[in-house]
């Protein structure tokens, strides 16, 4: 039975690599080697892996074995980042209405006073 699980995780670690080379030769393929392009298409992929998480994780948990397993983790990063964002929205917001409104409102409050 263990030889079995080794022969199962050989199996599974030699499929990732082989798609993962699969992957490094199509982007080769489609990569520019300007680094401002470079750095769009890298942007653009992690934007359409952001938007598209949820049906990437529900895909991931479709594989047998050891897909809900991946999942899980997957599905406990997509909520810590979450949560890590919303931290910082909160802490922007704060920042921002403790720096620049006050700012804005104290421009505003002295172009009123100079315009009477």
């Amino acid at each position: 039975m263990l030889e079995l699980a080794i022969d199962l995780w050989v199996l599974i670690i030699t499929t990732l690599i082989s798609l993962w080379a699969v992957l490094g030769k199509v982007v080769d393929l489609i990569i520019i080697n300007d680094p401002f392009w470079a750095g769009v298409e890298a942007t653009l992929i992690v934007l359409i892996v952001w938007n598209n998480r949820k049906e990437l994780i529900r895909l991931v948990d479709r594989i047998p074995l050891l897909g809900a397993l991946v999942a899980k983790v997957l599905n406990l990063a997509d909520e810590a980042v979450e949560f890590i964002l919303s931290k910082l929205h909160s802490s922007w917001v704060s920042v921002r209405s403790k720096t620049w409104d006050r700012l804005v409102s104290w421009i505003l409050n002295t172009d009123k006073e100079l315009r009477k």
